[in-house]
């Protein structure tokens, strides 16, 4: 809740949350043009780290109206759990091939938190199940980014959306 107060984001915001490096294998820029394109103002995006794309990142959000894209300074990780918290999707659209596992999707999932990841993050094959822990797309296809990233916000907006991904997540990282 004080990561949402201090960013001036309501409760009923739908929080993205990307977490790490701001490096184009990653695809921060990609997520924040999907999240734009949907034209969206019921959610907003946070982006937690720093990297070389980060003043593309922010002329990007430059353009877009206040309130709708967020930028938070790395943290290690006894700040992460407050910012996984706060977030109600978080996404790891990385495209590069050394993404083995994803540990962020692992440490969102432990709160709770579904995950919208690439095909090419290893843990994608057991942790997220498409439309129920979380949402999967082609690591090389922005439109699919896009659809899937519609489709998550669509879910976790629903009536017990949110409630209900929480509650599978759960379950599934119960093991991990």
């Amino acid at each position: 809740a004080a990561v949402r107060q201090r960013l001036g984001l309501a409760k009923e915001t739908l929080l993205v949350l990307f977490a790490g490096k701001f490096i184009e294998e990653k695809q921060p820029a990609a997520l924040l043009a999907a999240f734009l394109a949907l034209e969206r103002r019921d959610g907003a995006v946070v982006f937690v780290g720093d990297g070389a794309e980060r003043k593309a990142l922010e002329s990007m959000a430059a353009a877009v109206a206040p309130g709708l894209v967020h930028f938070l300074p790395f943290a290690n990780q006894s700040e992460m759990p407050s910012r996984y918290l706060a977030a109600d999707l978080l996404a790891l659209p990385s495209r590069g091939l050394y993404e083995t596992w994803g540990l962020s999707v692992n440490e969102a999932m432990h709160m709770g938190v579904p995950a919208l990841v690439s095909d090419r993050v290893g843990c994608q094959r057991d942790l997220v199940t498409d439309g129920e822990t979380g949402w999967v797309f082609p690591a090389d296809d922005s439109g699919a980014l896009r659809a899937r990233l519609g489709a998550a916000l669509d879910a976790l907006a629903a009536p017990g959306g949110r409630e209900r991904m929480r509650a599978a997540v759960l379950r599934r990282i119960s093991g991990y």
